[in-house]
């Protein structure tokens, strides 16, 4: 037991001065062991920079990242565990090539730090490149559901109507035009002009000749009039219920002031009406005609009770 207390007497005698000492000779180990010279394989992402102007990279490097052996003073090296290095890989003359070399020059180390790169595994990446082409393509006026619901647009002229686009074929194949992007129309009277940027959605990998049109065009404010009482026209030998119906036309404002509305007529649609029509009538459509140019309209009801001639009346 003596003996157990004097090995415990021993350990725990200055023991702050044994702590230290056992702290210092941690801290020279690190400095000693920061300086060495050693090495280290680092994971590294490969970052393909095509500079043939006649391809463009599809997807991302097969391997995206490869191992890297550097050697330089462990503290650089532990520098590089949290500032990740990137091997720059140059892609020039593609050719045929898909299949490309890597060196450890290649490499791009952050500042600071003396390391060097000796070796790089896989030495070989594999690129998915496809060659570009350019095509000229029409550009789609596309106006916003607010303006679509006040105004009537017509006359509408694009300059220039067509714009080119370039990038790979696969792509451009499903391209068949391009729109602009959704506006408003504020109408200057009775026209409006406006330069429009064009919509790049879905375009993915495809560049743009231009990056917007000048739209121009002729606009009309959207109005409604109700015609009451339009009497409704049949053929011979029929009588139809109700005799007259309500018309609503719709079109531009300009359009709608010097519309005559007498000019319209209501008519049954004679095709709809069988050889014998039974006693008891059918419901068929109406048509309307006489509506001028830029105007639309509808009857209400939109279709009429039709019986023979000579049928009791409906009471």
């Amino acid at each position: 037991m003596k003996g157990v207390r004097l090995s415990l007497r021993g350990l725990t005698e200055n023991w702050k001065l044994k702590l230290a000492a056992l702290g210092l000779a941690v801290l020279l180990w690190a400095v000693v062991s920061a300086e060495q010279v050693t090495t280290q394989w680092v994971p590294v992402r490969v970052e393909p920079v095509v500079r043939d102007p006649e391809y463009v990279l599809t997807g991302a490097p097969d391997p995206a990242q490869v191992r890297v052996r550097f050697t330089g003073p462990g503290r650089d090296l532990w520098e590089l565990a949290l500032d990740r290095p990137v091997l720059e890989l140059p892609v020039r003359d593609v050719g045929e090539g898909r299949t490309f070399a890597l060196d450890p020059q290649m490499v791009r180390l952050p500042g600071g730090v003396d390391v060097r790169a000796q070796d790089v595994r896989p030495a070989v990446v594999r690129l998915g490149l496809e060659r570009l082409v350019s095509k000229e393509v029409p550009v789609r006026v596309r106006i916003g559901a607010g303006s679509r619901a006040r105004y009537l647009v017509d006359g509408v002229s694009v300059l220039p109507p067509t714009v080119r686009l370039t990038g790979p074929a696969a792509t451009l194949a499903r391209v068949r035009a391009v729109a602009t992007r959704p506006f408003e129309i504020v109408p200057d009277d009775s026209t409006f002009t406006r330069r429009i940027g064009l919509d790049t959605a879905g375009l993915g990998g495809v560049t743009l000749g231009r990056p917007e049109v000048r739209v121009a065009g002729r606009v009309d404010r959207r109005v409604e009039r109700v015609l009451p009482g339009v009497p409704v026209e049949t053929p011979p030998g029929l009588r139809v219920t109700p005799r007259a119906v309500e018309v609503h036309v719709q079109g531009g404002e300009r359009a709608l002031a010097a519309f005559v509305g007498g000019a319209v007529r209501v008519v049954v649609v004679r095709d709809s009406v069988p050889a014998a029509v039974p006693p008891a009538g059918i419901d068929v459509p109406v048509r309307l005609e006489g509506l001028p140019p830029g105007v639309g309209g509808r009857s209400v009801p939109v279709r009429v009770h039709v019986t023979p001639d000579g049928a009791p009346r409906p009471r």
